[in-house]
Parts: structure tokens; sequence; C-alpha cells
């Protein structure tokens, strides 16, 4: 079989993408994240180089010259998560006996700052204000209405990642009800982050989602954005929104942790999870995490970062019997 170059390898792999688009297996994001990591830094770097050429000591060159590029651990891991990908697809196609594995930079987790449920109330009663224009804070031409407070309130009440509500549409909601009638939405939304199983909203969602559908100017079709759907440059959409809440935050006084954290709108998605781990009886980590569409791994390692004993002060003292009680001497 002829060799092909690193670049060649990493071309079929972005094809390969592009199929899984097509199917609605993938975000366009994904083809065009490989494309940027290719031009930008692969392409550069290995040129020529066929392909089981990529060795170890090679990868470790790669990784040094990301870094004199003064890229940071965040940018560099997934480069080169790319380029394991591309290895991987050369090893399937028998252009390479084994791929090597390509080497990571160090990073050190930075989790973002929740809301307390006092800094949440704050934010709820401050967007209210704001939408009666007490005061009317302009962005982009444009004053913040309710559309923003729907949007925050679904987050904590959805789960969903910031990015995944911009491309929600009606014919991704299902609404269901609980045995004892309780309404609740399932969001059969396109794969992200690896995962596509339905994610399950708490009942305020579909207060919510009533509430979005019965004041829009007409019947929302299937294909309908459920949020700004005026707006189809999705990409503008989620920008105005982040401005919009990045200015609200600003003047309520919440955008920046007493720890020195800013809140952005993932904060959202910590909050919705921190609050389940506070506040549901007996629900596991795995049940949580699979709705989220993460792994247990990351719920510890940043969603519960910011939870601390205290926050859970009544079950820590709690015991199963009475007679367990321990004495104070």
């Amino acid at each position: 079989m002829p060799k092909v170059t690193f670049v060649e390898a990493a071309e079929r792999l972005i094809a390969d993408g592009e199929t899984r688009v097509r199917l609605g297996e993938n975000k366009p994001s994904l083809v065009r994240d490989y494309r940027q990591r290719l031009n930008a830094y692969c392409r550069p770097f290995f040129g020529d180089t066929r392909i089981d050429r990529v060795d170890r000591p090679k990868l470790k060159e790669f990784k040094l010259y990301l870094a004199e590029k003064g890229l940071k651990a965040g940018t560099i891991n997934p480069i080169m998560s790319f380029v394991s990908m591309v290895l991987k697809l050369a090893e399937d196609e028998q252009h390479l006996r084994a791929a090597p594995k390509a080497p990571r930079a160090k990073q050190k987790d930075r989790p973002r700052p929740a809301f307390s449920k006092e800094d949440y109330n704050r934010l709820l009663n401050g967007l209210i204000r704001i939408e009666a224009g007490k005061p009317a804070i302009i962005v982009k031409g444009q004053p913040i209405g309710p559309e923003l407070r729907w949007i925050v309130t679904f987050l904590v009440n959805s789960f969903l990642r910031p990015g995944d509500i911009f491309e929600l549409r009606y014919r991704h909601v299902d609404v269901c009800r609980t045995d004892d009638g309780q309404p609740y939405l399932r969001l059969n939304l396109p794969s992200s982050k690896g995962h596509s199983a339905p994610v399950i909203t708490m009942p305020a969602a579909a207060k919510i989602y009533a509430r979005i559908v019965s004041q829009r100017r007409r019947p929302p079709a299937p294909d309908d954005f459920v949020f700004l759907p005026e707006r189809q440059n999705r990409s503008y959409a989620k920008e105005l929104v982040r401005r919009q809440f990045s200015a609200a935050l600003t003047h309520l006084g919440l955008k920046v942790t007493a720890n020195g954290a800013e809140r952005s709108l993932y904060s959202l998605r910590h909050s919705a999870i921190m609050y389940r781990l506070l506040q549901s009886d007996g629900l596991d980590t795995l049940t949580l995490a699979r709705n989220c569409r993460t792994s247990v791994e990351m719920i510890d390692r940043f969603y519960a970062s910011s939870l601390t004993a205290e926050m859970n002060r009544d079950r820590l003292h709690s015991f199963r019997r009475s007679n367990r009680q321990m004495r104070p001497d």
C-alpha cells in the first residue's frame, strides 16, 4: 500500500467528519475545528512528512513547537487529540502498524464558578427590573428583554450546555408527564461531546417552554429554533446572548465572584448540576452525569468543585437511626 503523508491522512479524517455531519451525528463545528487545527498548526509543521515517520519523538517535537508559539495547555491538548485521531485512522487503514501515543500538556482544572441560590435569585430579580427598563441596558442596539431570562431559567432547569441551547428546535422537544401529571421535557438534541442520549429537564423547564410557545407571534414550526428564532445566524444569536448576559451580570455586581473568577453562561449549567447534587435526596451521580451528557469524573472534577461540606451540613450531620446519635462529649 502506498504511503500517505500526515496531511493526506488528516484530510481523510476531515472527510469522514463531513460525512458524520451530513448524517446528523456531529455538528458542523466539528469539521471547522478539524480544519483549523490542520491548517494553522499541523500542516506548517508536518508538511510532506509521511505518516509512518510520525513517531513519539516527532510528536514531542510538535508539542514543543506548539508551546513555543505561546499556546497554553487548553489549546494544545485539543490539537494533540486531533493528531491522535489522524494516527488512529492511519492505523485502521494499515498505513501504520501501531499509532504512537500523542503527549498531552499538563493542564490545571479551572472550573467555572456557579451561582449560589442567593446570587441566582438576585440575578432573576435583576433581570426582571432590566426588562422593565429599570434601567434599560442596550446591547448591539437592542434592549435586554424577557428572552434572556427565559434562556437563563431554561439552562438552570435543563442541564444543557449553552452552545446546545442555540441548536434547540421545536422538533427536539417532547412534552411528557410523570405518573402524577407533572410536566417535564425530553430533549432529543443532536450528539454533543460524544453523548446522544435524551436529556430530561426539571418540571420548571416545561413551564418556561409553554410560556415561550404562548408568546410567539405564530405557532412554531418543527424546524424553528426555540430561542431567538428570528436569528438564523446562530453564531450571532449566541454572541448576542453572551454579551447581554455579561452586561446584566456586570450591572448587578455578579460578574466576578469573591475569589476573582468570572461567571459566564456556562456558570448556569454548573449551577443546575450543583443544585441537583445539593437538593436531590438519593440521586446517584451516574444518573445525573448521563442526563447531563457528561461523565461522573467530569461531575467531580468540574461541576461539583464549588460544593463545600457546609452546603450539605444537614445531610452531613444526619444519622439513619436516632440511637446512633453521637454524644458531643
